[in-house]
């Protein structure tokens, strides 16, 4: 018997947290199986401090975003009858007193600052809990290994795993937009799911993802679904449905095995952050390699600013001050030249991402900066990107570059 079987006619108050949709949920999608359900979402630990280089830790496009988001959840709870409270402090949720009694169900996270929030709410809860570990494409309990298995690169993980494994079913696959539009950058289920319309059904841009995923300029060169995966607007397993139904109906080719092996990337970090915990943090990353790196706030804040004199990189970076966006192919790039080029410990860059990137991630951005530092998962042991030869390669025309620091 699964938990939500054991969960049936039982009241139950849920913790929103990566989970912010009420389509493919294993609470809300099932609602009239439960006696009453409420819900609340608590900000996170760090949401109004600030990092000690003076750059807070949730930017305020973060923030518009994340309510966004909330504010549209609160409506489709509204309309469903569910009683629900957004709290601004771990102390408003005490005295809220909504946990103690009702049994608790609440999504398993796995980064540090996620794991000292569920362990400060779970000590407020003295009856039963269930946690669902519903983030990643995978079923974790379908893997043909453990964790402790677990490869260390990317390769072994997909070539195991392959292109239609060990995948997590949907609860209930959330109907799609009759119309849509190209872009909405907005938080919600609503907007998330408008995408996913346009980019599949509408457009057919995901017939050429392969070929269009490393521009740069514009909404339309690859999903852009990243800032609704990370709050859990859309999950996963929802997005890689709606691939599989466009390979039936429509056509499949490498551009939409691509975008499923993106997802696999995604998933591939979020395992390995299950497996090393706070080393994903920490300067010596997963491999606990020793390399010296400087603590310059001059040259960290040129970087910061777009101030390098590097165009590509400074583009990138004023793109991502404004928008709160940048592209893949950009964050390898920025990151490189932190790291390699000004000799900058890599953890300022990827607080300095995590404060500002709507999709912001722990697994995904902190893997990637391990990944390029060369103390994460990368087989080589160094990985240092020529941005001259990336933007001519990328931006051949300049118009990227032209567009960012005109």
């Amino acid at each position: 018997m699964n938990a939500v079987e054991e969960l049936k006619n039982k009241r139950i108050v849920h913790w929103f947290r990566k989970d912010q949709r009420v389509s493919d949920h294993e609470i809300f999608s099932r609602l009239n199986e439960f006696e009453k359900v409420s819900a609340f979402y608590v900000l996170e630990r760090r949401y109004d401090n600030h990092h000690s280089l003076g750059f807070p830790w949730v930017s305020n496009k973060r923030k518009a975003f994340l309510n966004e988001s909330l504010i549209e959840l609160a409506a489709k709870l509204d309309v469903l009858g569910v009683d629900f409270h957004v709290f601004k402090t771990h102390q408003e949720l005490v005295d809220s007193n909504m946990l103690g009694t009702d049994i608790l169900t609440y999504q398993k996270l796995y980064g540090t600052e996620e794991r000292k929030q569920e362990e400060a709410v779970l000590n407020l809860h003295a009856t039963t809990v269930f946690s669902f570990d519903n983030f990643t494409l995978v079923d974790k309990s379908n893997l043909p290994f453990t964790l402790a298995q677990m490869p260390n690169t990317f390769t072994p993980l997909k070539n195991k795993v392959g292109k239609y494994g060990s995948y997590a079913e949907t609860v209930s696959l959330p109907e799609l937009p009759i119309n849509s539009i190209s872009f909405e950058l907005r938080g919600g289920e609503n907007p998330a799911l408008n995408r996913l319309k346009y980019y599949f059904n509408d457009s057919n841009l995901i017939a050429t993802y392969k070929e269009t995923r490393n521009g740069m300029v514009g909404t339309d060169y690859s999903s852009r679904l990243s800032p609704w995966l990370a709050l859990g607007n859309i999950s996963a397993r929802t997005v890689f449905d709606y691939i599989v139904q466009y390979e039936n109906e429509v056509v499949s080719n490498e551009s939409t095995y691509w975008l499923i092996f993106e997802l696999l990337w995604r998933d591939f970090f979020q395992l390995q952050l299950q497996i090393h915990e706070d080393a994903f943090f920490q300067r010596r990353g997963i491999q606990g390699k020793e390399i010296r790196f400087r603590q310059n706030d001059k040259v960290f804040w040129k970087w910061a600013n777009g101030e390098t004199g590097d165009e590509l990189v400074d583009a990138n970076m004023r793109e991502l001050n404004t928008t709160g966006w940048m592209s893949n192919r950009g964050r390898q790039n920025v990151a490189s030249y932190l790291i390699h080029d000004l000799g900058t410990d890599w953890r300022w860059g990827a607080a300095y991402l995590e404060s500002q990137l709507i999709d912001y991630d722990p697994a995904s951005n902190y893997g990637n900066w391990m990944y390029i530092a060369g103390v994460g998962n990368d087989p080589r042991p160094f990985r240092k990107f020529n941005t001259q030869g990336q933007a001519e390669r990328y931006d051949e025309d300049g118009s990227y570059r032209s567009l960012w620091l005109k």
